[in-house]
């Protein structure tokens, strides 16, 4: 799952936040797509910093679905929070853009992204995801135990190399499928029992992922690499704050004082898209929502959302969401 401008999300788009829809159990995945719909109606596009509340402050654990059936891919900006993130991917493609790599996952596997790493997402056409989205601090006993500490350290660590998990049929990742179910379909249950049961199948699964090598032991950011790494934090911030006026390459380049040649270079091995690609894409994404309203014509919001010529706006929305701004604005409104 991105941080805020003000908090993670602001208004809705379906494309966009397909992946945070919440299910209450699997046998109301029929439902789950009319439900979902009127859900998202509440959320919006990917900050820098995510500001939405996963489960409660007594138990701060979430689950979601992402059922894309689009024929494009969708891009989830590079962005991070504090939770811990466990991706289960039932059906791919889905890349995740992590530590200025991609990493691929198809269908029937398992990764994690740990707290505070900056992420993105590419969602593939017709793919399926499930998400187990979970306040690390849940897990830790009043005593410090030393092999429970070694899993959850793990968990908070942003320099460590994630391997995704293949369905392998060990039984280590069988039990891992069986406790990720359990949680998936439990946990909006509010029963004390229930909810202790949870974090016994919670640490059951880490500890099996852990067992199959999920966390590579071998450290992937020097100092220089975290200097980046936050420098990329802030740059994201300052697209996004600053996305409604122009926004060069040369002043991006600058802010992280980098060469043009090596930001560029840099910038797309981090987030899987040209400077050009994610500005325009995130405007984009921000356009969506106020077409969405339908509260301005599609020319004014192309206009606050940094679009300077129609005809380009007109261009770039309909590749990306295969559709022209008005019927975009038409479907969603029926």
């Amino acid at each position: 799952m991105p941080r805020t401008t003000s908090s993670y999300f602001n208004e809705p788009d379906l494309h966009l936040l397909s992946k945070f829809v919440t299910v209450s159990n699997l046998q109301q995945e029929s439902n789950t797509k009319v439900k979902a719909r009127k859900t998202m109606e509440t959320l919006r596009t990917m900050a820098p910093k995510e500001g939405i509340q996963h489960g409660s402050q007594k138990f701060p654990l979430e689950c979601y679905q992402n059922e894309y059936s689009e024929v494009f891919p969708i891009h989830y900006h590079q962005h991070w929070h504090d939770e811990v993130e466990i991706i289960c991917v039932e059906k791919g493609p889905f890349t995740v853009t992590i530590h200025s790599k991609q990493v691929v996952l198809d269908s029937s596997c398992f990764y994690i992204v740990p707290s505070k790493v900056v992420h993105g997402l590419i969602q593939g056409a017709k793919s399926v995801q499930r998400y187990l989205v979970f306040n690390p601090a849940m897990l830790r006993l009043s005593y410090y135990d030393k092999m429970m500490g070694t899993i959850i350290d793990n968990l908070y660590d942003t320099n460590l190399n994630i391997l995704p998990i293949r369905n392998n049929d060990t039984d280590d990742y069988k039990e891992c499928k069986e406790c990720f179910d359990y949680i998936y379909k439990n946990f909006k249950e509010n029963d004390d029992s229930v909810r202790l049961l949870i974090k016994a199948k919670l640490t059951i699964l880490l500890t099996n992922l852990y067992r199959q090598g999920i966390f590579n032991q071998v450290e992937i950011s020097t100092s220089f690499e975290k200097e980046r790494t936050q420098k990329l934090k802030d740059l994201i911030i300052w697209i996004q704050d600053h996305h409604s006026g122009p926004l060069s390459i040369e002043d991006a380049a600058a802010k992280m004082d980098f060469s043009q040649e090596y930001f560029c270079r840099f910038f797309k091995k981090a987030t899987g898209m040209s400077f050009t690609e994610y500005v325009n894409d995130y405007r984009l994404e921000q356009a969506s929502g106020d077409i969405q309203r339908g509260e301005k014509s599609i020319s004014d919001i192309a206009a606050d959302h940094g679009f300077d010529n129609d005809s380009y706006f007109f261009r770039l929305f309909k590749k990306k969401y295969g559709t022209t701004p008005l019927k975009y604005r038409k479907e969603k409104s029926k």
